[in-house]
């Protein structure tokens, strides 16, 4: 009897040992090789040797989130929220009008961001200091809009400060949560840029992101992918990633309001008599059918009787 189920243990874990073998080999065989295997795995190896160590970790990626001074987020609130404030001013709202759109462009895209998540509830709902500031902005605005038309200078440097910030966070704050690479980075945008969106829409407008401007959404695009580029593939550590990241957005948004970069506009290949396919902006070509509209009215009126 003993001798049996010592046969029937043997057999067992030499099946085991057997399973173990296989499963080891095609995880071997799953492993990244080649050209594979030095973009994932030697290229950073190499970023990390060549960086000092405290710039650099191996903690999981979703095992750190990272944490925005409360300054740096409370001003980040209050200049969302007072540009929602002057937009609504601007198109002579009344107070409920200032405060619902300070609120949307401060809060808005965040508030998004945590609906889409469905994992740490709504941040703008749990910190108190958010609201707080995007009610502080409604008053400001409420009083004090032609002061900010005046200081749009300082305003434009906090505002791409906001901007960056919010695309961080956003992106981080996915990642934390076990997303994959393009969704952190869209969730990042969402939440730079999704309280503007959602400020247009109120206004009956299309949002402002979608129309020919100076590179808000491209910066939010190009901050959010430095992010999450550097903690997910270069392993930098956080903190310094955010400063990075954030820099880097304020940048390209200040650069593009300054030297008046804008975002490409369509462009359609079209004919003309005797001529060869040539690119027409989208632009030049509404404004050569508004003058061909006119043409007819032009040659009646000019037409004796």
């Amino acid at each position: 009897m003993f001798a049996s189920l010592a046969t029937t243990v043997t057999g067992a874990a030499a099946t085991a040992t057997a399973a173990a073998t296989s499963a080891a080999g095609v995880t071997a065989s799953a492993e990244p090789t080649g050209l594979a295997a030095i973009v994932t795995t030697v290229v950073p190896s190499l970023v990390a040797s060549a960086l000092p160590s405290e710039l650099t970790t191996t903690a999981p990626v979703s095992e750190m989130v990272v944490h925005v001074p409360l300054f740096y987020e409370v001003t980040a609130a209050f200049i969302g929220g007072l540009s929602g404030a002057v937009h609504a001013d601007e198109r002579r709202m009344d107070i409920s009008g200032i405060v619902t759109l300070a609120i949307a462009n401060a809060l808005g895209g965040g508030i998004v961001r945590d609906v889409l998540l469905q994992k740490y509830g709504i941040a703008a709902f749990q910190h108190w200091w958010l609201l707080a500031a995007a009610l502080l902005a409604a008053l400001f605005g409420f009083f004090f809009s032609p002061l900010h038309r005046k200081l749009r200078g300082p305003f434009l440097y906090l505002d791409a400060l906001s901007l960056g910030l919010f695309a961080v966070v956003g992106a981080d704050k996915a990642l934390s949560a076990g997303l994959n690479v393009i969704p952190a980075v869209l969730l990042g945008v969402i939440t730079s840029v999704g309280g503007g969106m959602i400020r247009d829409v109120l206004c009956g407008e299309t949002p402002q992101i979608m129309r020919p401007g100076t590179l808000s959404a491209t910066a939010a695009v190009l901050g959010s992918s430095l992010y999450v580029f550097l903690v997910t593939y270069l392993n930098i550590v956080k903190p310094v990633a955010l400063v990075v990241a954030a820099a880097t957005t304020l940048t390209i948004r200040v650069l593009a309001v300054k030297r008046g970069w804008t975002t490409p506009t369509p462009v359609h290949l079209t004919t003309e008599p005797g001529r060869p396919w040539r690119i027409v902006r989208v632009d030049e070509l509404d404004s050569a059918r508004r003058d061909d509209s006119h043409e007819p009215a032009a040659s009646e009126h000019s037409k004796g009787p």
